[in-house]
């Protein structure tokens, strides 16, 4: 009967448990391992202490309790499993993160990153490889390359003692901001003929990679696509480009940002993404 009563306050005294995404967020390795451990001291310690008679308690005792808390079932078997869940799928982030070494797909698709989640936004991580395609056909192989290689860079400058990259301080880094920045300007002016470069642009997004690059800013389809069968359209395509270039909008430019940004380019951020912004808008106008 006291065995029955030690399960019970064993299963009654479990904690609330917590949702799979507080779990991910959790930093992986000994903190983890060390927090499963402790809810289940932390419980032994507090049914000790109900069990002892002037603070002492006998060894017979200890044991069944013990062997209690091992063998619990309810919520503290339920947390249980919930973490082992949790330390699994973060493990398995850790192991994908640490073999991660191509960062530059990471730099280019932060600013649209929340429509990959949004179902209803119609672009989703299948197009993404077709997206870097045209990014690097846009920017040009070798450039794309050294963009790249400063993208890892600092990738590396920014790992954890865990392996995993600090993604916040990643994305805060100043050659990181400049290769965006980079990457941005060349496919705004690549859209200075927008209706052509449209045209080419939903090829690609439409199909696997198939053109051919004569040179930074020139491109040739080897195959035309049904425009009409497209799944990615016009409307995915003014939702991508108006999250991808957002913070280049005229609004988002303080005076010491734009003089910046003038030193760099030579000239006004309107004048090279003012016409891609128009052109968004008239396209988006004529979708809806």
């Amino acid at each position: 009967m006291q065995q029955e009563q030690v399960h019970t306050e064993v299963q009654e005294s479990a904690p609330a448990v917590e949702p799979e995404a507080a779990l991910l967020m959790r930093e992986p390795g000994g903190k983890r391992c060390r927090g499963v451990a402790g809810i289940a001291i932390r419980a032994l310690i507090d049914l000790l202490d109900e069990s002892a008679t002037d603070g002492a308690v006998t060894m017979d005792v200890v044991r069944r309790i013990a062997n209690a808390v091992l063998s619990a079932r309810g919520p503290l078997s339920d947390y249980y499993a919930n973490w082992e869940n949790g330390c699994n799928s973060a493990f398995a982030l850790r192991r994908i993160e640490q073999q991660r070494t191509d960062f530059i797909g990471r730099v280019i698709a932060h600013p649209f990153a929340t429509l990959l989640d949004d179902k209803h936004s119609g672009i989703e991580r299948k197009n993404l490889p077709q997206f870097f395609a045209a990014a690097r056909m846009i920017v040009g192989d070798e450039p794309f390359d050294g963009l790249r290689t400063r993208a890892n860079e600092a990738a590396e400058r920014h790992r954890t003692p865990e392996g995993m990259v600090a993604w916040e301080d990643f994305y805060r880094d100043f050659d990181v901001l400049q290769i965006f920045e980079t990457m941005a300007v060349a496919m705004a002016r690549s859209f200075r003929r927008f209706e052509p470069r449209k045209d080419w642009f939903l090829i690609i997004m439409n199909s696997s990679p198939s053109s051919i690059s004569t040179a930074s800013n020139a491109f040739i389809p080897k195959k035309a696509e049904d425009k009409v069968t497209r799944e990615f359209n016009e409307i995915h395509m003014v939702r991508l480009f108006q999250a991808l270039f957002s913070e280049f909008r005229p609004e988002t430019f303080t005076p010491e940002r734009k003089a910046v940004f003038m030193e760099r380019w030579g000239t006004e951020p309107d004048k090279i993404f003012g016409p891609l912004f128009v052109s968004l808008l008239a396209m988006e106008q004529q979708a809806a």
